[in-house]
């Protein structure tokens, strides 16, 4: 996910994992998107889940498959196994609903003119979000505490 501010270049990359069973978002901001950025929140999930084997879903981004990548995903031996999804589908990635929730909350009546409090939204809305896709109720992603207050 990428969160853009008022202003030239005034962007915030985000790289995200929704472990599905617990609603447990794990995240890592960036500068920019590129595979050095990604393979580096690559071993912050190898470390949240230092036992696990783990399935990736994975939406097929350049910078995942890029040669760069091949050697990391070589390197895991099958402990984080990719799941690519197939192209332009973000509809089966459940992640992207939590994206789109998140941007809906960083943009609600707010222009951000200025790129520490915009990081500082988006990294406080982050550590606040959980998001359920197996409820017996109804799917959800919530914030934990109140969002608009602590903003």
């Amino acid at each position: 996910m990428g969160v853009a501010a008022a202003g030239a270049d005034q962007r915030i990359a985000v790289y995200g994992a929704l472990d599905y069973a617990c609603g447990r978002l794990v995240w890592q901001t960036a500068s920019h998107k590129d595979g050095t950025g990604f393979a580096a929140f690559l071993e912050q999930i190898a470390q949240t889940w230092p036992q696990e084997d783990l399935v990736l879903v994975l939406d097929n981004v350049s910078y995942q498959r890029s040669a760069a990548m091949r050697p990391w995903w070589t390197a895991q031996k099958g402990r984080l196994l990719p799941f690519w999804l197939p192209a332009y589908t973000p509809n089966l990635n459940l992640l992207e609903r939590v994206w789109c929730f998140l941007k809906q909350k960083l943009a609600c009546h707010r222009c951000w003119a200025d790129r520490d409090r915009l990081y500082q939204a988006t990294t406080t809305l982050l550590q606040r979000t959980t998001a359920y896709f197996h409820s017996p109720s109804r799917p959800s992603v919530r914030l934990t505490h109140n969002f608009c207050q602590t903003a």
